[in-house]
């Protein structure tokens, strides 16, 4: 009788407690996937808005398609501790609200610009129109888990890959990376910035 009785408790406590687990996972993984997919869905709309815009110089976009960019990025999930993710290799401008050679543009041409990163503290700014490369030599230093103190050294012009001219640079900013994911990073430098890691 004993064995019964301890048998029938073990019953019941399974019959209790075992739907309990599925439905705690479950309720994880809609909250997960439903967080990826608006996700996804706001940097396929990012994307798109690029498209429409025109391309990397933000300030030449109509000023409705810079809002809808803004009010896309401000919804993108912030990345935690997005200071900790190495940078390496060769990543491109997206888009930028920035004034001024950063954003490529130089009088009447648009040129390709390129962040590379010779180490984790040395990188450069790189404009390219042809065969005219211009650089901007800089060193970053993480102050927190989402602020980077970027400050300019040297500006050098580059011509069929030989250096025409390299002059010292002043100048220093605060980057706040917003997002860091899949290797699109988003940042205020103030300016918004929209790069992605090709390399």
């Amino acid at each position: 009788m004993r064995s019964i009785a301890l048998l029938l408790v073990c019953v019941v406590l399974g019959v209790a407690f075992q739907p309990q687990f599925p439905n705690r996972i479950s309720r994880r993984i809609s909250r997960r996937s439903y967080t990826t997919a608006l996700k996804f869905s706001e940097l396929n709309e990012l994307r798109s808005l690029i498209d429409e815009a025109g391309g990397q110089v933000g300030i030449s976009a109509e000023p409705a398609v810079v809002t809808k960019i803004e009010r896309v990025v401000d919804a993108l999930p912030q990345t935690k501790n997005p200071t900790a993710i190495p940078l390496t290799g060769t990543h491109e401008l997206l888009f930028s609200m920035a004034k001024g050679g950063s954003n490529g543009k130089v009088g009447p041409f648009v040129g390709k610009v390129n962040q590379i990163f010779v180490d984790d503290t040395n990188f450069i700014n790189q404009v390219t129109l042809g065969p005219l490369k211009v650089e901007l030599l800089a060193t970053r230093e993480i102050l927190d888990d989402k602020r980077v103190r970027v400050t300019f050294k040297k500006t050098r012009f580059n011509l069929f890959g030989n250096t025409l001219k390299e002059t010292e640079t002043k100048g220093s900013g605060v980057w706040t990376i917003k997002f860091f994911e899949d290797g699109l990073r988003i940042m205020d430098t103030p300016s918004l910035f929209i790069i992605k890691a090709i390399k």
